[in-house]
């Protein structure tokens, strides 16, 4: 267990000091490597540069509020997306319900007979007085909702 345990951090050791290098072709391509090139090419050695512990904790802490910010924004979107269908489904019933308060109010206001049933469910067929008292209702009706 020793001998692996030392051979992973001889491994990440010897990683860690591989050298990079970087040129340019001849074509003006740029080219990264581990092994410097071959020839008269001007190749320029990359030093690996150290991690410092609180550069890590500090991008850690800005990952996390960005994070954060992504879901606040994420959230507000899906509530101003609720809301909108929510104010679309509600234009679209006080559209339905203007249209049946007008129709009523036509029908009434036509002299048309109208019936309806009473708790026995027998048909009755509206008077004079209730046929206004029903026409004045309407009325209100289609103001409130037809706004």
């Amino acid at each position: 267990m020793r001998a692996v345990l030392l051979l992973v951090l001889f491994l990440i050791s010897a990683t860690a000091l591989a050298e990079i290098y970087s040129w340019r072709d001849a074509d003006g391509g740029m080219h990264y490597s581990d092994i410097p090139p071959l020839g008269q090419v001007n190749a320029r050695k990359i030093e690996p540069s150290a991690a410092n512990p609180g550069d890590v904790e500090r991008a850690r802490q800005d990952l996390a509020n960005k994070e954060a910010e992504f879901r606040k924004r994420q959230q507000a979107a899906t509530e101003a997306a609720a809301k909108d269908n929510k104010e679309t489904v509600d234009a679209a019933e006080k559209l339905r319900n203007c249209d049946r308060a007008r129709s009523y109010l036509k029908a009434l206001e036509s002299g048309v007979r109208i019936s309806s049933t009473d708790e026995n469910g027998e048909r009755i067929f509206l008077d004079d007085q209730r046929r206004q008292q029903e026409t004045e209702a309407a009325a209100r009706a289609a103001e409130s909702w037809c706004k």
